[in-house]
């Protein structure tokens, strides 16, 4: 079963951290490439296991968009574009972290692939 992670898109990271810290409790790790991880739960952010992230807005990521945890991108972005959908941006690198790529789904929904790079190390 994948997991299933929230990303909220913002014109100021400092600003929305703020926001969800203080309006909901969330707790937030600053990575230095601007990204922001969270946690609902208030409890420091253990990068591996977040809920989700804040990150600067960009043209595909108007909205929220769902993260979802596959075991190879590059399988399952063949797969969206067979089923109807697109690819928005090409497989990045995200740190020591893992990999992202943005698609489309078949009904025009922004969602995001994500492959740690744990999985990518334990594949070879």
């Amino acid at each position: 079963m994948s997991r299933v992670k929230f990303e909220l898109p913002a014109d100021d990271l400092a600003r929305a951290t703020a926001f969800y810290r203080d309006v909901f409790g969330w707790s937030a790790q600053q990575l230095p490439f601007g990204y922001v991880l969270v946690d609902t739960d208030g409890e420091p952010v253990d990068p591996a296991d977040s809920d989700g992230g804040i990150s600067p807005r960009t043209e595909f990521v108007q909205g929220p968009v769902l993260i979802i945890e596959v075991p190879g991108i590059d399988d399952v972005a063949r797969k969206v574009v067979d089923a109807g959908g697109a690819l928005l941006n090409a497989k990045e690198r995200v740190g020591d972290y893992g990999f992202s790529q943005y698609v489309k789904d078949s009904e025009g929904t922004v969602l995001c692939l994500w492959e740690s790079i744990q999985d990518v190390a334990s594949a070879t």
